[in-house]
């Protein structure tokens, strides 16, 4: 849930006097650099302090950042959810998501008031100065399985009118980069194009023309969200570029597509000394200030064209395997980060629970289930009659708990999903509903024991 909207347009014309190299922020205001852990002002002037400041290692950026978003928190202890709620932008149409760290969508008022309670309000653990860097959801990355990564079907809007074809090439040219390296397929389904909206099934992601008046240039989703909120948007100013400048349409795509493939904002790291967001992330590589994923502004050492370095490209790798013909060292990959293996053998199990009912406040455990590593867990949950908000909570090897999980969708209804890959490690699959409200549903689990 992720895009180039840190800098809009006109911040980016700014920072091109004198040439490509940065050698200062861009002008932001509330809803640039903003509401990272360290709320308006104080993310703003610890982002252009530390730029200026030259702060160099771990260490420096951790020490500074923490004393801003100590003293950010402090002005807004006494601040309601309301009031932040309306600081915060949001998409002025149907389905639009709250915009926060410049470029990261949030997909809902539920979501958005958690992340003020546990990420603006609340000090985060603290951070470890760990050696591209993946989205990640409890305790497991936020990526596709083994299944979906070979299928990620899109669609591109005729909407575009005229710009059709253009957006079409760079979309193509920007998906290719990626398959290069990673064992990925990105499909275009061109079939689709005439109805592509947010709610067409039978796609993994549209890609859409929207008009944001500049407040970014493109946004993206990441894997685990659910199919409406999956969309590559495209503002006007996306179009509005230099012709012969190092700023295109390709590269931000390049950079939105990484994602929409779990990849963070490389300057989230406390490496950068700038543009800190949060915690939720592991590094799959050493920090790399040239990355797609990180943005030039914010301490980064690569021009504005946003290619995929060396690094990047190995980390794509290291997370969903290598593309054929691309060779890459596999000891850079970090623990069981690298690609999952095959499936043992083993048969599929499906056991459904029906008229199931959660009463506001308390818990229904289900489980625990057996599963073998590297096979798909699937939870679907569905509502019945007067089916409330019951949410749905998966973990492995343990219970899950309302702050600890593998994986929550935590959307509005009974409506929500988990897909996910069975860790290296995973032998136990539980289960929980927790009610949000009152809830009555349907939970159907599917899951792969070891072969006997």
């Amino acid at each position: 849930m992720e895009f180039l909207g840190i800098f809009n347009a006109q911040d980016f014309a700014a920072t091109q006097k004198g040439g490509n190299t940065m050698t200062i922020l861009p002008r932001m205001n509330k809803n640039k650099c903003v509401l990272v852990i360290f709320i308006l002002l104080f993310l703003i002037s610890a982002c252009a302090t530390t730029q200026k400041a030259g702060m160099q290692t771990p260490d420096e950026a951790n020490t500074f950042m923490a004393a801003a978003a100590k003293q950010g928190r402090a002005s807004v202890r006494d601040m309601t959810f309301e009031a932040f709620e309306a600081s915060v932008y949001r998409e002025p149409f149907e389905g639009g998501k709250y915009v926060v760290n410049g470029d990261t969508t949030i997909l809902n008022k539920k979501q958005l008031q958690e992340f003020f309670e546990r990420k603006v309000r609340t000090e985060p653990e603290s951070m470890e100065a760990l050696e591209l860097i993946v989205n990640n959801v409890g305790g497991l990355d936020s990526i596709w399985n083994h299944t979906q990564k070979k299928n990620l079907t899109y669609c591109i809007s005729t909407d575009f009118g005229a710009r059709y074809d253009a957006v079409a090439a760079d979309l193509e040219a920007a998906t290719g980069a990626w398959e290069a390296v990673a064992d990925i397929d990105f499909i275009h389904v061109s079939a689709e194009d005439s109805d592509c909206n947010a709610f067409n099934s039978e796609v993994v992601f549209d890609v859409r023309p929207v008009d944001v008046s500049g407040r970014y240039l493109a946004r993206a989703f990441f894997p685990n969200e659910p199919r409406f909120s999956r969309n590559v948007l495209i503002d006007e100013s996306s179009f509005q570029l230099a012709p012969d400048g190092s700023l295109t349409l390709v590269g931000i795509l390049r950079h939105e597509l990484g994602h929409a493939l779990g990849f963070r904002h490389e300057h989230t790291r406390p490496d950068s000394g700038a543009c800190f967001e949060d915690n939720d992330w592991r590094p799959v590589t050493d920090y790399d200030p040239f990355s797609v994923m990180h943005y030039p502004q914010c301490n980064g050492l690569g021009d504005w064209t946003l290619t995929l370095t060396d690094t990047d490209k190995a980390g794509a790798a290291c997370l969903y395997g290598a593309a054929a013909g691309f060779s890459f060292d596999p000891s850079i990959c970090p623990g069981d980060g690298g690609p999952i293996d095959p499936p043992p053998p083993g048969e599929p199990k499906t056991e459904t629970f029906t008229n199931q009912d959660v009463a506001q406040g308390d818990e229904v455990h289900y489980g625990p289930f057996k599963v073998a590593s590297g096979t798909i867990f699937m939870a679907v949950m569905s509502g019945v009659a007067s089916p409330g908000d019951p949410d749905l909570y998966v973990r492995f090897d343990a219970e899950p708990q309302r702050v600890i999980y593998d994986c929550r969708p935590f959307l509005f209804g009974a409506e929500e999903e988990c897909a996910i890959d069975v860790p290296t490690d995973g032998r136990l699959a539980f289960v929980m509903v927790h009610g949000y409200s009152a809830g009555n549903y349907d939970l159907t689990v599917t899951h792969t024991p070891p072969a006997e």
